[in-house]
C-alpha cells in the first residue's frame, strides 16, 4: 500500500504525518507515519494484511493545522490451494 500527498515539502508547508485506519479488524489504527520537511516527499509505504474486504483510509495531517482525507475499498479474496 502506498499513500502519498501532494506537497512542496518546504520549511513552510509539509506533510507532519499520514494516519492509515481500516474499517473491519480490531484494531483499526494500522499505522501512524510522522514527517517533516526534510522528507523530501510525503509519501509512506507499507505491506498489510487483511482478512476481509474493507475500507481503508488515510489521514494526513498538514503543518499549515487542516486534516486532508482519502479512502479506498478494498477486495480480499482467497486463494484456494490444490493439491497435485
Amino acid at each position: 500500500m502506498t499513500v502519498s500527498v501532494t506537497s512542496p515539502m518546504s520549511a513552510d508547508d509539509y506533510v507532519k504525518s499520514i494516519h492509515v485506519f481500516n474499517e473491519k479488524n480490531p484494531q483499526p489504527n494500522m499505522g501512524n507515519f510522522y514527517l517533516g520537511p526534510k522528507a523530501g516527499r510525503a509519501q509512506i509505504s507499507t505491506r498489510v494484511r487483511l482478512a476481509d474486504s474493507q475500507k481503508i483510509i488515510a489521514i494526513a495531517r498538514l503543518q499549515t493545522a487542516p486534516l486532508w482525507s482519502v479512502s479506498a475499498d478494498v477486495v480480499v479474496t482467497l486463494a484456494a490451494c490444490t493439491k497435485r
